[in-house]
Protein backbone atom coordinates (compact mmCIF):
# COMPACT_ATOMS: atom_id res chain seq x y z
CA UNK A 1 0.00 0.00 0.00
CA UNK A 2 1.38 3.66 -0.60
CA UNK A 3 0.49 6.68 0.60
CA UNK A 4 -1.20 9.20 -1.97
CA UNK A 5 -3.25 12.29 -2.24
CA UNK A 6 -6.55 12.04 -4.22
CA UNK A 7 -7.84 14.99 -4.79
CA UNK A 8 -11.54 15.81 -3.71
CA UNK A 9 -14.75 16.06 -5.58
CA UNK A 10 -16.13 19.12 -7.23
CA UNK A 11 -17.75 20.76 -4.52
CA UNK A 12 -15.56 18.87 -1.82
CA UNK A 13 -18.20 16.50 -0.86
CA UNK A 14 -17.28 13.00 -0.26
CA UNK A 15 -19.42 10.19 0.74
CA UNK A 16 -18.36 7.05 2.01
CA UNK A 17 -21.31 4.62 0.83
CA UNK A 18 -22.97 1.18 1.96
CA UNK A 19 -21.20 0.53 5.01
CA UNK A 20 -21.90 -2.85 6.56
CA UNK A 21 -21.04 -1.31 10.13
CA UNK A 22 -20.06 2.37 10.41
CA UNK A 23 -18.80 2.59 13.79
CA UNK A 24 -19.29 5.95 15.63
CA UNK A 25 -18.49 7.02 19.12
CA UNK A 26 -20.06 9.59 21.34
CA UNK A 27 -18.77 11.11 24.64
CA UNK A 28 -20.60 13.51 26.95
CA UNK A 29 -21.51 16.41 25.61
CA UNK A 30 -18.79 19.13 25.30
CA UNK A 31 -16.38 16.72 26.55
CA UNK A 32 -12.64 16.87 25.49
CA UNK A 33 -11.76 13.83 28.22
CA UNK A 34 -12.20 10.43 28.17
CA UNK A 35 -15.63 9.39 30.05
CA UNK A 36 -17.07 6.20 31.06
CA UNK A 37 -19.95 7.39 29.50
CA UNK A 38 -18.23 7.19 25.87
CA UNK A 39 -20.14 5.12 23.67
CA UNK A 40 -19.36 2.38 20.45
CA UNK A 41 -22.46 3.25 18.45
CA UNK A 42 -22.60 0.79 15.36
CA UNK A 43 -24.77 2.01 12.27
CA UNK A 44 -25.70 -1.25 9.97
CA UNK A 45 -25.96 -0.32 6.22
CA UNK A 46 -24.40 2.81 7.17
CA UNK A 47 -23.06 5.88 5.26
CA UNK A 48 -20.78 9.09 5.91
CA UNK A 49 -20.76 12.46 3.85
CA UNK A 50 -18.08 15.28 3.79
CA UNK A 51 -17.66 18.62 3.31
CA UNK A 52 -14.53 20.18 2.70
CA UNK A 53 -12.73 17.67 4.96
CA UNK A 54 -15.41 17.88 7.73
CA UNK A 55 -18.02 15.42 9.07
CA UNK A 56 -21.40 16.83 7.50
CA UNK A 57 -23.69 13.70 7.93
CA UNK A 58 -23.44 10.37 9.11
CA UNK A 59 -26.18 7.73 9.27
CA UNK A 60 -28.36 4.90 7.73
CA UNK A 61 -27.19 4.82 3.99
CA UNK A 62 -30.82 4.88 2.87
CA UNK A 63 -31.13 8.31 3.86
CA UNK A 64 -27.37 9.65 3.76
CA UNK A 65 -26.76 8.68 0.31
CA UNK A 66 -30.05 10.67 -0.60
CA UNK A 67 -29.04 13.98 0.22
CA UNK A 68 -28.52 16.74 -1.69
CA UNK A 69 -24.56 16.87 -1.01
CA UNK A 70 -24.31 13.17 -2.13
CA UNK A 71 -25.51 13.51 -5.65
CA UNK A 72 -22.24 14.88 -7.03
CA UNK A 73 -19.82 13.64 -4.19
CA UNK A 74 -17.41 11.50 -4.66
CA UNK A 75 -17.94 8.18 -3.74
CA UNK A 76 -15.64 5.77 -1.41
CA UNK A 77 -17.57 2.42 -1.76
CA UNK A 78 -17.85 0.68 1.27
CA UNK A 79 -19.48 -2.34 0.74
CA UNK A 80 -19.43 -5.02 2.76
CA UNK A 81 -16.84 -3.33 5.24
CA UNK A 82 -16.68 -1.90 8.54
CA UNK A 83 -15.71 2.44 8.89
CA UNK A 84 -14.28 3.35 11.76
CA UNK A 85 -12.59 6.30 13.20
CA UNK A 86 -9.01 6.12 12.39
CA UNK A 87 -6.44 5.48 15.31
CA UNK A 88 -4.88 7.87 17.87
CA UNK A 89 -1.63 6.82 19.39
CA UNK A 90 -0.74 9.22 22.61
CA UNK A 91 2.82 8.14 23.37
CA UNK A 92 5.11 7.93 20.36
CA UNK A 93 8.78 8.97 19.60
CA UNK A 94 8.25 10.36 16.05
CA UNK A 95 12.42 10.69 16.40
CA UNK A 96 14.65 8.69 17.68
CA UNK A 97 18.41 8.15 17.90
CA UNK A 98 19.56 6.49 14.43
CA UNK A 99 22.37 4.21 15.37
CA UNK A 100 22.13 2.55 18.88
CA UNK A 101 25.55 3.01 21.32
CA UNK A 102 25.71 0.19 23.61
CA UNK A 103 24.76 2.64 26.47
CA UNK A 104 21.74 3.38 23.78
CA UNK A 105 21.00 -0.24 23.92
CA UNK A 106 20.86 -0.67 27.64
CA UNK A 107 19.06 2.73 27.99
CA UNK A 108 16.48 3.13 24.67
CA UNK A 109 15.51 6.95 25.69
CA UNK A 110 19.43 8.28 25.96
CA UNK A 111 21.46 9.16 23.21
CA UNK A 112 20.92 13.17 21.89
CA UNK A 113 24.00 13.22 20.45
CA UNK A 114 22.91 11.30 17.05
CA UNK A 115 20.15 13.59 17.12
CA UNK A 116 22.57 17.06 17.10
CA UNK A 117 25.14 16.08 14.83
CA UNK A 118 22.04 14.80 12.06
CA UNK A 119 21.19 17.77 9.63
CA UNK A 120 17.94 19.46 9.47
CA UNK A 121 16.89 17.43 5.90
CA UNK A 122 17.87 13.53 7.34
CA UNK A 123 15.75 14.71 10.36
CA UNK A 124 12.70 15.76 8.59
CA UNK A 125 13.11 12.73 5.89
CA UNK A 126 13.67 10.59 9.07
CA UNK A 127 10.34 11.98 10.91
CA UNK A 128 8.35 11.98 7.54
CA UNK A 129 9.31 8.09 6.89
CA UNK A 130 7.91 7.22 10.69
CA UNK A 131 5.13 9.11 10.18
CA UNK A 132 3.88 7.71 7.02
CA UNK A 133 4.10 4.24 8.55
CA UNK A 134 1.79 5.36 11.28
CA UNK A 135 -0.73 6.12 7.90
CA UNK A 136 -0.10 2.90 6.68
CA UNK A 137 -1.27 1.22 9.19
CA UNK A 138 -4.45 3.90 10.15
CA UNK A 139 -3.39 5.89 12.95
CA UNK A 140 -3.17 9.80 12.03
CA UNK A 141 -3.36 11.26 15.25
CA UNK A 142 -0.07 11.06 17.64
CA UNK A 143 1.48 12.49 20.69
CA UNK A 144 5.10 13.06 19.83
CA UNK A 145 7.11 13.46 22.98
CA UNK A 146 10.49 14.75 22.82
CA UNK A 147 12.04 12.22 25.65
CA UNK A 148 14.80 11.47 23.18
CA UNK A 149 17.06 14.54 23.34
CA UNK A 150 18.98 15.11 26.65
CA UNK A 151 19.08 18.63 27.02
CA UNK A 152 16.44 21.75 26.03
CA UNK A 153 18.36 23.11 22.92
CA UNK A 154 17.95 19.44 20.87
CA UNK A 155 14.52 19.53 22.35
CA UNK A 156 13.20 22.74 20.62
CA UNK A 157 15.05 21.01 17.46
CA UNK A 158 12.73 18.07 17.78
CA UNK A 159 9.55 20.53 18.35
CA UNK A 160 9.98 22.18 15.14
CA UNK A 161 10.57 19.06 13.26
CA UNK A 162 6.96 18.11 14.50
CA UNK A 163 5.52 21.63 12.94
CA UNK A 164 7.19 21.24 10.24
CA UNK A 165 5.49 18.17 9.63
CA UNK A 166 1.89 18.74 10.92
CA UNK A 167 -0.55 17.59 8.64
CA UNK A 168 2.02 15.76 6.37
CA UNK A 169 -0.24 13.61 6.61
CA UNK A 170 -0.64 13.12 10.44
CA UNK A 171 -2.06 15.65 13.02
CA UNK A 172 1.08 15.59 15.83
CA UNK A 173 0.03 16.99 19.03
CA UNK A 174 4.08 17.66 20.36
CA UNK A 175 4.43 16.93 23.71
CA UNK A 176 7.38 19.07 25.92
CA UNK A 177 8.99 16.75 27.80
CA UNK A 178 11.72 18.42 29.34
CA UNK A 179 15.16 16.16 30.21
CA UNK A 180 18.67 17.49 32.23
CA UNK A 181 21.66 16.10 31.88
CA UNK A 182 23.27 14.65 35.28
CA UNK A 183 25.42 17.12 35.64
CA UNK A 184 25.56 17.13 39.44
CA UNK A 185 22.73 19.22 41.84
CA UNK A 186 24.58 22.76 41.65
CA UNK A 187 23.27 23.18 37.72
CA UNK A 188 19.73 22.09 38.30
CA UNK A 189 18.40 25.31 39.77
CA UNK A 190 20.04 27.31 36.77
CA UNK A 191 18.14 24.47 34.80
CA UNK A 192 15.17 24.78 36.58
CA UNK A 193 14.83 28.42 36.10
CA UNK A 194 15.76 28.21 32.16
CA UNK A 195 12.83 26.20 31.62
CA UNK A 196 10.41 28.56 33.76
CA UNK A 197 11.61 31.31 32.38
CA UNK A 198 12.85 30.76 29.06
CA UNK A 199 12.14 27.62 27.77
CA UNK A 200 7.96 27.31 28.66
CA UNK A 201 7.25 30.73 27.72
CA UNK A 202 9.06 30.63 24.54
CA UNK A 203 7.77 26.85 23.48
CA UNK A 204 4.18 28.17 24.45
CA UNK A 205 4.40 31.30 22.33
CA UNK A 206 6.08 29.75 18.90
CA UNK A 207 2.93 27.17 19.25
CA UNK A 208 5.48 24.34 19.56
CA UNK A 209 3.80 22.50 22.02
CA UNK A 210 0.35 22.60 24.41
CA UNK A 211 1.21 19.65 26.62
CA UNK A 212 4.33 19.40 29.04
CA UNK A 213 4.55 16.26 30.27
CA UNK A 214 6.89 16.00 33.77
CA UNK A 215 8.61 12.94 34.98
CA UNK A 216 8.12 12.48 38.37
CA UNK A 217 9.78 8.96 39.34
CA UNK A 218 12.79 7.03 38.13
CA UNK A 219 16.24 7.64 37.51
CA UNK A 220 15.39 10.18 35.29
CA UNK A 221 13.43 12.79 37.49
CA UNK A 222 16.08 15.23 38.74
CA UNK A 223 13.49 17.78 40.13
CA UNK A 224 12.66 18.03 43.67
CA UNK A 225 8.74 18.13 44.32
CA UNK A 226 8.79 22.20 45.48
CA UNK A 227 10.32 22.74 41.48
CA UNK A 228 8.42 20.30 40.27
CA UNK A 229 5.37 22.20 41.78
CA UNK A 230 7.11 25.16 40.98
CA UNK A 231 7.22 24.57 36.75
CA UNK A 232 3.62 22.91 37.10
CA UNK A 233 2.33 26.43 38.47
CA UNK A 234 4.24 28.35 35.79
CA UNK A 235 3.21 26.08 33.01
CA UNK A 236 -0.32 26.09 33.69
CA UNK A 237 -0.24 30.24 34.25
CA UNK A 238 0.66 30.24 30.44
CA UNK A 239 -1.79 27.28 29.61
CA UNK A 240 -0.18 24.21 29.37
CA UNK A 241 -1.98 20.92 29.84
CA UNK A 242 -0.24 18.63 31.61
CA UNK A 243 1.10 15.10 31.51
CA UNK A 244 2.91 13.14 34.37
CA UNK A 245 5.62 10.26 33.71
CA UNK A 246 7.19 7.67 36.29
CA UNK A 247 9.15 4.25 35.43
CA UNK A 248 8.26 4.02 39.57
CA UNK A 249 5.30 3.39 41.66
CA UNK A 250 3.98 7.29 42.06
CA UNK A 251 4.38 8.99 45.52
CA UNK A 252 1.34 10.01 47.01
CA UNK A 253 2.50 13.43 46.42
CA UNK A 254 2.89 12.77 42.35
CA UNK A 255 -0.40 11.59 42.22
CA UNK A 256 -1.53 14.74 44.51
CA UNK A 257 0.27 16.63 42.02
CA UNK A 258 -1.40 15.42 39.28
CA UNK A 259 -4.97 16.53 40.84
CA UNK A 260 -3.91 19.14 41.91
CA UNK A 261 -2.62 20.30 38.38
CA UNK A 262 -5.72 18.66 36.49
CA UNK A 263 -3.28 16.08 34.36
CA UNK A 264 -4.90 14.82 31.37
CA UNK A 265 -2.74 11.95 31.74
CA UNK A 266 -0.49 9.76 33.43
CA UNK A 267 2.05 6.97 32.11
CA UNK A 268 3.12 5.35 35.28
CA UNK A 269 3.08 1.69 36.34
CA UNK A 270 -0.74 0.08 36.59
CA UNK A 271 -0.23 -0.94 40.33
CA UNK A 272 0.67 2.67 41.47
CA UNK A 273 -2.43 4.00 40.56
CA UNK A 274 -4.86 1.93 42.22
CA UNK A 275 -5.90 3.85 45.09
CA UNK A 276 -6.18 6.55 43.07
CA UNK A 277 -8.41 5.47 40.06
CA UNK A 278 -11.72 7.44 41.38
CA UNK A 279 -10.16 10.46 41.93
CA UNK A 280 -8.31 10.67 38.38
CA UNK A 281 -11.39 9.55 36.65
CA UNK A 282 -13.18 12.77 38.39
CA UNK A 283 -10.73 14.90 37.20
CA UNK A 284 -11.08 13.37 33.39
CA UNK A 285 -7.13 12.04 33.74
CA UNK A 286 -6.47 9.39 31.76
CA UNK A 287 -4.47 6.49 32.59
CA UNK A 288 -2.06 5.96 29.13
CA UNK A 289 -0.82 2.38 28.71
CA UNK A 290 2.40 1.60 26.61
CA UNK A 291 2.25 -1.87 25.26
CA UNK A 292 5.05 -2.99 27.05
CA UNK A 293 3.74 -2.34 30.50
CA UNK A 294 0.22 -3.85 29.69
CA UNK A 295 1.26 -7.19 27.73
CA UNK A 296 4.78 -7.79 29.41
CA UNK A 297 2.36 -9.25 32.53
CA UNK A 298 -0.90 -9.32 31.01
CA UNK A 299 -2.76 -11.34 33.91
CA UNK A 300 -1.95 -8.76 36.62
CA UNK A 301 -2.53 -6.06 34.01
CA UNK A 302 -6.03 -7.36 33.03
CA UNK A 303 -6.82 -7.23 36.83
CA UNK A 304 -5.68 -3.76 37.32
CA UNK A 305 -7.17 -2.22 34.18
CA UNK A 306 -10.53 -4.39 34.54
CA UNK A 307 -10.66 -2.89 38.23
CA UNK A 308 -10.01 0.89 36.88
CA UNK A 309 -12.75 0.58 33.90
CA UNK A 310 -14.87 -0.42 36.61
CA UNK A 311 -14.07 2.67 38.75
CA UNK A 312 -15.07 5.09 35.81
CA UNK A 313 -11.08 5.33 34.49
CA UNK A 314 -10.33 5.84 30.89
CA UNK A 315 -7.67 3.75 29.31
CA UNK A 316 -5.56 4.58 26.60
CA UNK A 317 -3.75 2.02 25.16
CA UNK A 318 -0.53 2.97 23.22
CA UNK A 319 2.30 1.48 21.24
CA UNK A 320 4.91 3.65 22.38
CA UNK A 321 6.65 3.50 19.36
CA UNK A 322 10.86 4.12 19.28
CA UNK A 323 12.75 3.63 17.00
CA UNK A 324 14.89 1.47 19.21
CA UNK A 325 13.64 -1.66 21.19
CA UNK A 326 10.91 -3.69 20.60
CA UNK A 327 7.62 -1.44 19.47
CA UNK A 328 5.10 -1.60 16.25
CA UNK A 329 3.28 0.56 14.35
CA UNK A 330 0.15 -1.85 14.07
CA UNK A 331 -2.75 -0.62 16.11
CA UNK A 332 -5.06 -3.07 14.99
CA UNK A 333 -1.88 -5.32 16.81
CA UNK A 334 -3.15 -3.70 19.72
CA UNK A 335 -6.42 -4.06 19.38
CA UNK A 336 -5.49 -8.23 19.39
CA UNK A 337 -3.32 -7.96 22.43
CA UNK A 338 -6.48 -5.68 24.59
CA UNK A 339 -8.99 -8.34 24.19
CA UNK A 340 -7.10 -11.69 23.95
CA UNK A 341 -4.57 -10.84 26.43
CA UNK A 342 -6.02 -7.96 28.84
CA UNK A 343 -9.77 -9.30 28.36
CA UNK A 344 -11.14 -5.99 26.63
CA UNK A 345 -14.58 -5.99 25.13
CA UNK A 346 -13.88 -5.32 21.31
CA UNK A 347 -15.92 -2.13 22.11
CA UNK A 348 -13.54 -0.84 25.17
CA UNK A 349 -10.41 -1.82 23.17
CA UNK A 350 -11.84 0.55 20.25
CA UNK A 351 -12.52 3.61 22.44
CA UNK A 352 -8.69 2.77 24.35
CA UNK A 353 -7.07 3.12 20.56
CA UNK A 354 -9.23 5.77 19.24
CA UNK A 355 -11.59 7.90 21.34
CA UNK A 356 -9.52 8.13 24.73
CA UNK A 357 -6.13 8.70 23.52
CA UNK A 358 -7.73 11.50 21.59
CA UNK A 359 -8.96 13.07 24.83
CA UNK A 360 -5.35 12.38 26.99
CA UNK A 361 -4.07 14.75 23.95
CA UNK A 362 -6.99 17.87 23.82
CA UNK A 363 -8.34 16.25 20.37
CA UNK A 364 -11.41 14.93 20.75
CA UNK A 365 -13.40 18.05 19.65
CA UNK A 366 -11.47 17.22 16.53
CA UNK A 367 -10.99 13.62 15.57
CA UNK A 368 -11.71 10.25 17.28
CA UNK A 369 -15.17 9.83 16.49
CA UNK A 370 -17.29 9.69 13.33
CA UNK A 371 -19.62 13.12 14.35
CA UNK A 372 -21.10 15.71 12.38
CA UNK A 373 -18.01 19.20 12.95
CA UNK A 374 -15.25 16.39 13.21
CA UNK A 375 -12.92 16.18 10.99
CA UNK A 376 -13.02 13.31 8.34
CA UNK A 377 -10.15 11.50 10.18
CA UNK A 378 -11.25 7.65 9.10
CA UNK A 379 -10.88 4.07 8.50
CA UNK A 380 -12.20 1.29 5.84
CA UNK A 381 -11.41 -2.03 7.23
CA UNK A 382 -11.93 -4.78 5.16
CA UNK A 383 -13.82 -7.09 7.04
CA UNK A 384 -17.57 -7.55 7.30
CA UNK A 385 -18.00 -6.88 11.20
CA UNK A 386 -15.47 -5.26 13.48
CA UNK A 387 -15.71 -8.03 15.98
CA UNK A 388 -13.38 -9.32 13.21
CA UNK A 389 -10.58 -7.17 13.82
CA UNK A 390 -8.57 -8.23 16.92
CA UNK A 391 -8.64 -12.08 15.44
CA UNK A 392 -6.00 -12.02 13.09
CA UNK A 393 -2.72 -11.14 14.73
CA UNK A 394 -0.39 -8.45 13.01
CA UNK A 395 -2.92 -8.48 10.13
CA UNK A 396 -3.98 -5.29 8.74
CA UNK A 397 -7.35 -4.99 7.32
CA UNK A 398 -7.35 -1.54 6.19
CA UNK A 399 -8.35 -0.50 2.85
CA UNK A 400 -8.63 2.96 2.70
CA UNK A 401 -7.46 5.54 5.12
CA UNK A 402 -8.83 9.10 4.78
CA UNK A 403 -7.20 11.86 6.47
CA UNK A 404 -9.53 15.49 6.98
CA UNK A 405 -11.43 13.37 3.45
CA UNK A 406 -8.49 13.37 1.27
CA UNK A 407 -7.43 9.87 0.52
CA UNK A 408 -4.01 9.49 1.42
CA UNK A 409 -3.96 5.66 1.40
CA UNK A 410 -5.87 2.85 -0.85
CA UNK A 411 -5.04 -1.00 -0.52
CA UNK A 412 -4.48 -2.47 -4.23
CA UNK A 413 -7.28 -4.92 -5.29
CA UNK A 414 -6.67 -8.37 -5.46
CA UNK A 415 -6.74 -9.83 -9.22
CA UNK A 416 -6.91 -12.79 -9.63
CA UNK A 417 -6.78 -14.63 -13.83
Amino acid sequence: MALTSEPASTGQWTLVRNARQLLTLHGPSGSRRGSAMTELNIVPKGALLIRNGIIEDVGPARRVENLAGARNAREIDATGKVVMPAFVDADVALLSPPVPSADDQANPDRGSTPVRLMSRKKVLARAAATAAEFARYGCLSIGAHTRCATDLQNIGKLLRVHQALQSKPMRIRSIFSPRFPNDGAKALPLMSEALISRWLPSVKNKKLASVLELTVGGPEAVLDGQTLEAVAIAAAGLGYAMRLRSALPLDPVHLQLALAAGAIGIIAPLEALRTFDGPLAAVGCIRVIPASEGFDNAEAAAATIRSAINEGSAIALTSSYRALGSSSFNMQYLLHLAVHQLGLTMEEAVTATTWNPACSLRLSHVTASLEPGKSADLLVMDVPDYHDLPRRVGHNDISVVMRAGHVVLRSPSLSVD
